[in-house]
């Protein structure tokens, strides 16, 4: 990181921020070609989940190159100022990188969900019921980080 005055070093801040934010984008790469997709998800134990069509650019792209990037930001904020090239944002942002694996046993795609649905819902148990039909029609990834950034920027 070029700024290192910048930069989020404590674990639990980088998780704070990954547990305020309300999505995430997601980076994939496919034959030398960018894909983003801004995804709910959720974050537990240094991994990400999304869950997702069991179809579509997104899947396919996944298939052939798991290496992903992601980020987050939260607490943004336009930051002006009477000289134009003084003008910039506050926020606090953390990105990462890991692999991306498919879960295909139904009782960790329901262990997933409940991280995704655990982040959005006010249910205390974190516990919710989902269909045979809908564990079956639905794709949900982990994706193993190897590396998570924190920065903040405009907040002391």
């Amino acid at each position: 990181m070029r700024r290192i005055d910048k930069e989020i070093n404590d674990i639990q801040s980088i998780e704070s921020i990954l547990q305020e934010a309300d999505h995430c984008v997601i980076a994939l790469s496919y034959k030398n070609s960018p894909y983003m997709v801004p995804m709910n998800f959720g974050f537990k134990d240094n991994n990400l989940y999304i869950h997702s069509s069991p179809e579509g650019r997104k899947i396919e792209i996944l298939k052939v190159n798991n290496k992903v990037s992601f980020g987050v930001q939260i607490k943004t904020g336009l930051v002006k100022n009477e000289k134009a090239c003084n003008w910039g944002m506050k926020y606090m942002s953390v990105i990462g990188e890991g692999y991306a694996y498919f879960i295909e046993n139904n009782d960790k795609k329901v262990e997933a969900l409940n991280i995704i649905m655990s982040k959005y819902s006010d249910n205390e148990s974190n516990t919710f019921d989902y269909s045979e039909t809908a564990l079956n029609n639905v794709s949900l990834i982990k994706v193993e980080v190897e590396e998570l950034k924190g920065k903040i920027s405009g907040y002391k």
